[in-house]
């Protein structure tokens, strides 16, 4: 789906932008008037993006035949929605309602009861549904069924004591050391995850002050297991290390579950499990990632009615099915997970590591959403820097040392009390 965690990088020049202008269309980028043609942003970063075309397109004729689709190529991580219909990271979510970008769907949304609670959380606001889950991702953690101590691990910091630092330098591990995992973006999304997982909900900018060290601490731990080398490569292809590991090396692999389809296509799907695992010490919380499928608010009122009739298409049992099912038995499925329960579970029923998907992560744990909040990326300019350096372990942090400001209010006890308080 994408090395959503690891290369999300929220563009701070589009932040100051839209602040701005309110998110006004480019030239060339508004929604087109014409009722017979509907533009459609899919989610790009997925394996087989062609396979949710071909369904969507395939599916649509029998809905709306005189109404045709437009893809246009769009990247939510960096640009403002630009099309008719669109599918977005939920981290966005929040800013998209705020801002005014999504157009009201209503008190109800079609298959509610398909939907787990978690994949709804940054869907709604006042009551009013603005976006459908469509896909949801998480941290995955991928081993050999005959690694016992890493079968036994719940935590990042169990992991660490399971596995502990790399013995080698080496760019590829060998069979018995390492955590295989992908370094090469800024980590400012990492750390933010963690802090998540520690409180249990999205935490206000706020309260989130400078670097946090006992936070920082697991970050840093994971990197340790991956090493420099394997950590810092980048070829332009997120399904590298998972092919690394499908051919012997590292004790495990830390990626996302579409990884499962190179493990699978290189013969190893048998011979591997997978499970979710918690970024800090709580072993049943974790933070997940969901996608949604909405309306731009900018939309002409001719065209509202089809535009409803897409997303609901976008987000339907069939739809999904079309596109994740391999188009044939020779090939490998994409391994990505449907929000909807019902279809992830004649997944699970018709492949045994879709099961394992199904099974370890998609009902694993009480999963919290990836959510930004307000001045999101001021904040991650401000750490960008501090953690980069710790996470290359340049200086360590002495013993008994704050990542704090003395002088500001936000020091680590005060940190805590507020994400915990109730106004938070």
């Amino acid at each position: 789906m994408r090395q959503r965690l690891f290369r999300i990088v929220l563009n701070l020049a589009f932040f100051v932008m839209t602040m701005v202008t309110g998110m006004a269309s480019e030239p060339g980028q508004g929604t087109e008037t014409d009722k017979k043609v509907l533009t459609v942003g899919l989610f790009k970063y997925v394996p087989d993006i062609q396979a949710f075309e071909t369904a969507l397109t395939t599916q649509w004729k029998d809905i709306e035949p005189d109404v045709a689709l437009r893809f246009v190529d769009w990247d939510c991580y960096f640009e403002e929605p630009k099309s008719d219909v669109f599918v977005f990271d939920g981290l966005y979510a929040s800013q998209y309602i705020e801002k005014g970008l999504l157009y009201p769907l209503g008190e109800s949304i079609p298959a509610r009861s398909a939907y787990p609670a978690w994949t709804l959380e940054q869907a709604s606001s006042q009551g009013i549904y603005y976006g459908i889950p469509q896909m949801v991702c998480m941290d995955t953690l991928f081993y050999r069924k005959d690694d016992q101590a890493v079968a036994r691990v719940q935590t990042m910091q169990q992991l660490y004591d399971a596995i502990g630092p790399r013995k080698t330098q080496a760019l590829l591990p060998g069979r018995d050391e390492g955590v295989i995992a992908d370094f090469s973006l800024n980590n400012e999304m990492k750390y933010y995850n963690i802090l998540q997982d520690h409180t249990g909900k999205v935490v206000p900018v706020q309260a989130m002050g400078n670097v946090q060290e006992d936070a920082m601490q697991y970050l840093k731990e994971l990197y340790a297991m991956t090493g420099t080398a394997t950590g810092r490569y980048d070829d332009g292809n997120e399904f590298t290390r998972a092919e690394w590991f499908a051919q012997g090396h590292g004790r495990a692999l830390y990626a996302y579950p579409e990884a499962m389809s190179a493990i699978v296509r290189l013969g190893q799907g048998d011979d591997t499990d997978v499970k979710a695992i918690s970024s800090c010490e709580h072993p049943d919380v974790a933070t997940a990632y969901v996608d949604y499928v909405s309306i731009s608010s900018r939309i002409p009122a001719n065209k509202v009615g089809p535009a409803k009739k897409l997303v609901a298409l976008l987000t339907s049992k069939p739809f999904m099915l079309a596109a994740l099912k391999p188009a044939s038995k020779e090939d490998v499925p994409q391994y990505l997970l449907a929000a909807r329960q019902d279809v992830m579970q004649e997944l699970a029923a018709s492949d045994p590591n879709y099961q394992k998907l199904y099974r370890h992560l998609y009902r694993a744990k009480s999963w919290h959403v990836m959510a930004g909040t307000k001045n999101f990326a001021a904040w991650e300019a401000k750490v960008g820097p501090d953690i980069e350096r710790d996470v290359n372990v340049l200086p360590p942090i002495e013993a008994g040392a704050s990542c704090f400001n003395e002088n500001s209010a936000t020091d680590s006890k005060e940190l805590w009390r507020l994400t915990l308080s109730p106004q938070a």
